[in-house]
C-alpha cells in the first residue's frame, strides 16, 4: 500500500510538472497579473519573466510585460533586473515616460545619482505630465547631498569658534577650510533652491552660507 501511495505521488508529480511546463505565454501572463493583483510580486515577475521567454522564443514581443515585470522588479527590490527591464520598455517606447521616473527611482536606490540625474534631466524635457515627480527624486537628491556637505561644514565651524579667542592666527587659517567646504555645499543647495525655492531647509543652509561667505548679493536675491 506505501508502495502504491509513493507511485501515485510521483505519477502526480510528474503530471504537475508536465502542466507547468505546457503552459502558454498568455497563461503565464495572465498568472503574472494575478499574481501582481494580489501584491505577490516575486510570483508576478517569475510569471512575466516566464511569458516573456516563451513569447521570445516564438520570436514574439510583448511589450506590456516589460514594464509589468519591471515593476514588479522594483517591488521586491530587484533593482537591478528592473532597469534593464525598464531599458527594454523604454526601448520599446511602451509608456515611456512611467518606464524613465522607475528606472531613475531605482538608479537612486542603487546610489547611481550621476546616471539619475541624467535620466531625470531628460524627463523633465519630455515628460510635461511626469515632470513634477523627476524635479521630486532631483530635488531630494540634490537638498541631500548639498546639506551632507553643509552640515560637515557648520560642525567644523563650531569646532573652530573657540580658537577666535585662543588662538587668533589658527582660527583665520582655520576659517579659510571652513569656508572652502562651505562653498563646496553651494551648488547642489543652489540646484535644489532653484526648483523648489519655497523650501525652508535649503534657504535656511543657503543663507547661512552666503552671509559667512559675504556674498551679499546671492543673499539679496534669495526670496
Amino acid at each position: 500500500m506505501k508502495k502504491y501511495f509513493l507511485l501515485s505521488l510521483v505519477f502526480f508529480c510528474g503530471v504537475l510538472l508536465l502542466n507547468a511546463q505546457n503552459k502558454t505565454a498568455k497563461e503565464y501572463k495572465i498568472e503574472g497579473a494575478d499574481a501582481y493583483k494580489a501584491k505577490d510580486y516575486k510570483k508576478g515577475l517569475s510569471s512575466f519573466e516566464q511569458a516573456i521567454s516563451l513569447y521570445e522564443t516564438e520570436g514574439k514581443i510583448d511589450t506590456t510585460l516589460y514594464f509589468n515585470a519591471g515593476i514588479c522588479a522594483l517591488k521586491i527590490e530587484d533593482y537591478e533586473k528592473s532597469i534593464t527591464l525598464f531599458d527594454i520598455s523604454i526601448g520599446f517606447k511602451y509608456k515611456t515616460c512611467k518606464s524613465m521616473l522607475y528606472k531613475a527611482t531605482s538608479l537612486k536606490k542603487l546610489g547611481r545619482y550621476t546616471e539619475m540625474e541624467a535620466v531625470c534631466n531628460s524627463g523633465v524635457a519630455s515628460c510635461y505630465e511626469n515632470k513634477a515627480d523627476f524635479n521630486d527624486l532631483l530635488f531630494q537628491y540634490y537638498l541631500s547631498s548639498g546639506l551632507d556637505v553643509f552640515n560637515a561644514a557648520a560642525k567644523k565651524q563650531a569646532e573652530v569658534t573657540p580658537l577666535a579667542k585662543t588662538d587668533a592666527e589658527k582660527y583665520k587659517s582655520e576659517m579659510v577650510k571652513v569656508k572652502a567646504d562651505f562653498t563646496k555645499s553651494l551648488p547642489m543647495l543652489e540646484k535644489a533652491n532653484k526648483i523648489n525655492p519655497t523650501n525652508e531647509d535649503c534657504k535656511k543652509a543657503l543663507r547661512q552660507a552666503y552671509e559667512l561667505l559675504e556674498m551679499k548679493d546671492k543673499l539679496a536675491a534669495l526670496k
